[in-house]
């Protein structure tokens, strides 16, 4: 593998975006310019997240186990569990996207400043999820078309840090488009030897 001095970059800055699912991918132009001011257009911000607990991508199962016969004990390789890939992120916003991923349902409420949760829910808030992360003049975003959102964990209250709704989105298959995408003008894949 070539030294690319391009694709070495630091989690400076990020940003987490969400859009319905099956919203296609920024090109990379789109994300080598991306200014949050403005921001990206079907995308929609989720907020102020952790700077403490970046995202941290992830993956469960994917275990393996040899299989043999009688005469090679060591035959194949077989998955036994299917690997299936995530992140987590906590969000410090209390508002209603916010609470409405953490609890996986809308608000129940018509009063103005209440959010009220109807019932407990297991269930996950699918969404088209983008995170896009800037390092000076490198930006690279991370794009899955389909994602299954739901809390990872207790709400987390200090009295001398933000208070955090921890997050996790795993990535769904949705048809037969890819399941996740890096993307950046910046780390060439193919950089030249």
């Amino acid at each position: 593998m070539a030294l690319n001095d391009d694709a070495v970059f630091t989690a400076a800055k990020g940003y987490i975006l969400t859009a319905p699912v099956g919203t296609a991918a920024p090109t990379p132009t789109a994300i080598d310019s991306f200014n949050p001011n403005t921001g990206l257009s079907p995308w929609i911000s989720i907020g102020h997240t952790s700077r403490e607990d970046l995202p941290e991508f992830g993956f469960d199962g994917g275990e393996t186990e040899v299989r043999g016969t009688w005469q090679n004990e060591a035959l194949k390789s077989v998955t036994t569990e299917a690997a299936v890939d995530f992140v987590t992120f906590s969000l410090h916003q209390f508002d209603e996207e916010a609470l409405s991923l953490y609890y996986g349902v809308t608000n129940s409420s018509s009063t103005t400043g209440e959010f009220s949760v109807a019932a407990a829910s297991t269930s996950a808030t699918e969404r088209a999820l983008l995170i896009v992360i800037v390092d000076g003049p490198t930006s690279i975003g991370f794009y899955a078309r389909k994602a299954a959102i739901r809390r990872e964990d207790a709400i987390e209250l200090a009295t001398d840090e933000f208070a955090r709704l921890p997050l996790r989105a795993t990535f769904l298959k949705d048809g037969a488009n890819p399941l996740f995408s890096w993307i950046s003008l910046d780390t060439d894949v193919n950089p030249a030897p």
